[in-house]
């Protein structure tokens, strides 16, 4: 959402703040709910930072002119995700909010869009057993750090935030809301995961994706990538 504020503010004749106030407008977005059967009262749990974060389809819109409202710009938004979700059956026992959640996450860390089905069967197999999902996208996100700034902090990593899956309390838990746009392949992965025994996932700094099944086989690749000198470090 930050992102998407910044390009409207940039693109048109709206400002960042009128981005937010829309989005912090009560009666605005229960109209959304009204209006887009995929969008629920999920949206309006008081733990989310913006209601439609994850909803707004991310694609290229043309609009004529820059006096374009915000509304207007979020309904072609929404107009394109609920046409994407016609085509997409969620996961048998998961809402379309967890569906898009889910997305989200397998969004931020697969850059390589080939991984993302396996990224998901990850989060899904920890989910199964009870395990924390242990996202480090999830806490950038929950301390509004954007990636690549730098490191968190230990501090960050082990305090409770209902989006931070490396905190405490999360255990076989998603974040409470998405944390990014989804793309399309992104809430396909979500939808239609592959089928894995795998627990665990890390990207090397050219973003490749290896899988394994348990701590120890993870552990090993971090020590093989960072001997290999494929371990991403922080400037």
């Amino acid at each position: 959402i930050r992102w998407i504020a910044n390009k409207i503010e940039e693109c048109t004749n709206n400002t960042k703040e009128d981005v937010f106030n829309l989005l912090e407008d009560e009666e605005y977005i229960q109209s959304v709910i009204e209006q887009y059967s995929f969008i629920t009262d999920e949206i309006k749990n008081k733990d989310i930072y913006y209601p439609l974060e994850g909803y707004l389809f991310p694609d290229t819109y043309y609009f004529n002119g820059k006096d374009v409202t915000v509304k207007e710009i979020f309904k072609a938004m929404l107009d394109k995700m609920e046409t994407v979700l016609l085509n997409i059956k969620a996961k048998e026992g998961l809402t379309t909010h967890e569906l898009l959640t889910m997305a989200s996450v397998v969004e931020l860390e697969g850059k390589n869009k080939e991984a993302r089905k396996d990224i998901a069967s990850v989060l899904y197999n920890r989910i199964a057993k009870n395990i924390s999902l242990g996202s480090d996208v999830t806490t950038y996100y929950a301390y509004g750090i954007d990636m690549g700034d730098r490191d968190l902090k230990k501090s960050e990593l082990n305090s409770y935030n209902p989006y931070n899956t490396r905190g405490p309390k999360m255990a076989g838990k998603l974040p409470v809301g998405p944390i990014a746009s989804p793309s399309l392949s992104s809430i396909q992965a979500a939808a239609e995961p592959n089928d894995t025994q795998y627990l665990f996932f890390v990207a090397d700094k050219n973003g490749k994706v290896y899988f394994t099944k348990n701590n120890s086989e993870h552990e090993q690749m971090i020590l093989k990538l960072k001997s290999q000198g494929l371990w991403y470090v922080y400037e």
